[in-house]
């Protein structure tokens, strides 16, 4: 499988926190040996010009900003970027 680069941006809230969490799961299920990046640092957030949270990259594509995204909907981003 491609290596996704793959990272959650947050401020370390609950929403955010969830998000990682799911993002983590889906991608341990689609290949075990894959990361996944938490950043709390708020300064990359507005760096990239997004001023909510939490915020899913994917290849440094912006996928999500501020939405919780369910684990379907996660997986069909990370396979939409391996195809």
């Amino acid at each position: 499988m491609k290596n996704l680069n793959i990272k959650v941006l947050g401020s370390g809230c609950p929403t955010c926190q969830a998000l990682y969490n799911r993002v983590s799961k889906v991608i341990k299920e689609i290949d075990p040996m894959q990361d996944v990046e938490y950043i709390t640092d708020v300064t990359k957030i507005v760096e990239l010009g997004i001023m909510s949270s939490p915020v899913l990259i994917i290849d440094g594509q912006v996928i999500s900003a501020s939405k919780k995204l369910s684990e379907d909907e996660i997986r069909e981003a990370i396979q939409s970027k391996i195809a």
